[in-house]
């Protein structure tokens, strides 16, 4: 496998990783007074990504960008920050191996919007892989337990806004290419993110729509840890590889996140999934594989011709 593809798997491990940890670290069984919530989580999540990659960005020298230049990557940030509200929101509501394989449904989303925006038409092939990995979602949805959370729906309904946001922040980031330094790029997209976290936190419990306690040291610090493996450490590892190869390539191995979300979700925190969710999951992961894996060869054909 190249070295490039190598990469991808890491960012897949890592952000899966990244995921079960702050599902872990928000459902701590803690007094009232030590707990922390999602908003505050994501804030300190967001700061670590930050501190991870101007640490990153430091130790390669530091490039003054045009200003002008960073206005797409900040309006990125905007959409990322929503979408990481839905994530965080989805972690707090649903198991991490159902909102994983909800978030492993961005590629076939990406290929909506660019049917719906862009006018691009697909072979059937693609169009049955699309349907399909909708129909995953749905029967994960139909088979969790009857025993599940009541804030369950609301939960995926959280994930799903997570998936729509990081497909339009992918779209929109392809038009950077060639224009910016994606490192000082992503830098700027997540500083924004961290700044929008921080005005909803602090809305929120303005007008008190949502408990916004920050928890221990520990909770704090183990926040910033895992906002440097997940918004850090996985993006970083991402780009480097994207640098390498083809972005339809590198769809191909988004599929992977929810199998080691699972696989860590069964280690960390004992989180089983019902037969027909385990059928669901299956569904999602193989199509969205095909699917990426069909319009690699498609856009290679293509190029080729």
């Amino acid at each position: 496998m190249p070295l490039s593809h190598l990469l991808f798997v890491a960012s897949a491990f890592l952000l899966a990783l990244g995921s079960v940890l702050a599902k872990y670290l928000l459902s701590l069984d803690s007094s009232p007074t030590s707990a922390i919530d999602p908003l505050p989580f994501l804030t300190l999540q967001l700061i670590g990504g930050v501190v991870f990659l101007v640490t990153v960005r430091l130790a390669k020298g530091w490039r003054m960008e045009p200003f002008a230049h960073l206005v797409r990557p900040a309006f990125a940030g905007i959409i990322l920050g929503a979408g990481s509200v839905g994530t965080i929101m989805a972690l707090a509501l649903v198991s991490a191996s159902e909102a994983s394989v909800v978030f492993a449904t961005q590629p076939v989303l990406m290929l909506g919007l660019a049917w719906v925006l862009l006018g691009e038409r697909f072979s059937p092939a693609v169009s049955i892989l699309c349907f399909a990995a909708v129909g995953g979602v749905i029967v994960i949805v139909v088979g969790g337990s009857t025993e599940a959370s009541p804030f369950r729906f609301a939960g995926l309904a959280f994930a799903l806004m997570s998936t729509v946001c990081a497909a339009i922040y992918t779209v929109w980031m392809r038009g950077l290419s060639g224009k910016l330094d994606f490192l000082s790029a992503l830098i700027v997209v997540q500083a924004t993110a961290c700044i929008l976290s921080a005005a909803i936190w602090g809305g929120a419990a303005w007008a008190g729509l949502a408990p916004t306690r920050i928890g221990t040291p520990f909770l704090v610090g183990s926040a910033l840890g895992t906002g440097a493996i997940y918004y850090g450490a996985a993006f970083y590892v991402y780009l480097i590889g994207l640098q390498k190869t083809e972005a339809s390539k590198a769809g191909i191995y988004l599929s992977l996140v929810p199998v080691f979300a699972i696989g860590l979700a069964w280690v960390i925190l004992a989180e089983r999934l019902g037969v027909l969710q385990w059928i669901g999951a299956v569904i999602v992961v193989v199509a969205v594989a095909r699917t990426s894996a069909i319009s690699s060869t498609d856009k290679n054909t293509t190029g080729s011709t």
